[in-house]
């Protein structure tokens, strides 16, 4: 999408998608992110959790993963960068949860040939319950006259 394509207030539901094994285990692999916390399920059933849980970082990037895949395609022509991200995890997520995220545009600033969108990503678990919030910047061109 174009600057000019983004509006304030404008939302979207992503499809949801469930957390498997394998993701742990390749994110962990490819990381180095090898916490007993996320590897261990008999370490991580003596910690508050009760169970493992996902590192943080993967399911932000399940987020912004399932925000690239709306059908709206915000990420697709016009897109320049994404410029910044803020996460805050709100609750554990764990192997077979299953993620949606709600994407609101929250504010954008134009600039001379491109301009900046200010995006809210909020996540849900299957029981609708929020799991992380972020807070993203991306560089989007203006359309040419």
């Amino acid at each position: 999408m174009y600057f000019e394509d983004f509006q304030i207030g404008q939302k979207w539901e992503t499809k949801g998608r469930t957390v498997t094994e394998a993701d742990v285990v390749l994110f962990t692999g490819l990381t180095g992110a090898l916490n007993p916390l996320f590897l261990d399920e008999e370490y991580g059933k003596k910690t508050r959790f009760g169970s493992r849980i996902l590192p943080g970082l993967l399911t932000a990037s399940f987020a912004v993963g399932l925000a690239y895949q709306l059908s709206t395609d915000p990420f697709g022509e016009g897109f320049v960068a994404l410029t910044k991200v803020e996460i805050e995890a709100k609750k554990a997520v764990k192997i077979g949860d299953t993620l949606k995220v709600i994407v609101e545009v929250a504010d954008k600033k134009e600039r001379q040939k491109d301009g900046r969108i200010y995006l809210n990503l909020t996540t849900l678990n299957q029981n609708k319950e929020e799991v992380m919030k972020l807070k993203m910047e991306i560089l989007c061109n203006k359309k040419e006259d």
